[in-house]
């Protein structure tokens, strides 16, 4: 009996290896999404409410460890980074659920699996009609990713039905609705692929969201010497709420009134960390977290303001 469930112990290694190795490489096998669902354990983020037609709103989508982020001004969406992998198809849902049929841009911050795990799957569902890519010429190593290699595959093909693909720079800015989003920065000369991170600004009238994806202590420093506006009323944590991230000079500059961390539960980076939590209740900051409320949608209160709504209350 112990011999036969060792050998089972084994199989079952082995069977997840293959997925999970499949899912990289973009060998035809099950997704772990398609055999969650198979076996009744998927949960897809539950789509919040939407705004009325024709208003802006940020979506800052539970992924769990990973980013994500869908923005509508007017009757234009935009998305900025994919999730991973396990959740690509409840990402796909969830836009889905919101209204979405067509993506105006999607932006890829940079090339790390839990921005662009579900970029394939995204690309496969819905037309785009512009994509902006990372500045790769900033990374001094050799990209190799089975996933980066999949989501390019998928670009060709929305590029070939008049998709326009675009690598950051800064400056760079395309019109959603009423609103726009900015390239402040490309990235800087890293060895460090969070340090590709394309950092941007949304903004639509009053309100405004700066996003600066995984970006560390170099790109922040360079963001502040280049770009003298970074002041935006709402900020979404650099790199899940890290202390490598979040810099107090940052916070000063951008002075949001809410802060809006992307992390997942009882992750193993320690996200958000203490130092990045106090960084932002000392700038007075009102802390919304993806963990513990779920899916976070923030859009201009009418006579002024930001109004809130979460999928899971304030947790």
């Amino acid at each position: 009996m112990r011999r036969l469930g060792a050998v089972l112990f084994v199989l079952f290694f082995l069977f997840c290896c293959v997925i999970s190795a499949g899912e990289y490489y973009g060998w035809k096998t099950p997704r772990w999404s398609e055999i969650e669902s198979m076996l009744g354990l998927d949960t897809a983020p539950a789509a919040v409410p939407a705004a009325a037609a024709g208003q802006t709103e940020i979506h800052f989508i539970d992924v769990g460890q990973a980013d994500a982020t869908l923005i509508r001004a007017g009757d234009e969406w935009a998305l900025i980074d994919a999730g991973d992998t396990d959740g690509a198809d409840r990402l796909v849902d969830y836009l889905k659920s919101a209204g979405v049929t067509r993506l105006h841009c999607v932006v890829m911050t940079h090339p790390h699996a839990d921005h662009i795990g579900g970029m394939p799957e995204i690309l496969d569902a819905f037309p785009v009609d512009n994509f902006i890519l990372p500045d790769f010429s900033l990374y001094e190593k050799k990209l190799t990713s089975g996933l980066l290699e999949q989501t390019l595959e998928k670009l060709r093909t929305q590029k070939a039905n008049g998709c326009v693909v675009t690598t950051a720079r800064r400056g760079l800015e395309i019109t959603l609705g009423s609103g726009s989003l900015k390239v402040l920065l490309a990235g800087v000369k890293t060895d460090n692929i969070n340090d590709l991170s394309v950092c941007l600004k949304f903004v639509d009238g009053g309100f405004s969201c700066l996003f600066t994806g995984d970006g560390e202590g170099p790109v922040e420093k360079e963001l502040l010497a280049v770009e003298p506006d970074l002041r935006a009323d709402i900020f979404q944590a650099g790199h899940h709420g890290s202390s490598t991230s979040n810099s107090a000079r940052l916070l000063e500059a951008v002075r949001p009134a809410y802060v809006v961390i992307s992390c997942g539960a009882g992750n193993s980076y320690g996200h958000p960390h203490a130092e990045a939590l106090a960084r932002f209740e000392k700038i007075g900051a009102t802390i919304l977290r993806t963990d513990t409320q779920g899916s976070i949608v923030l859009s201009p209160a009418e006579g002024g303001g930001i109004a809130v709504k979460t999928e899971k209350g304030s947790g």
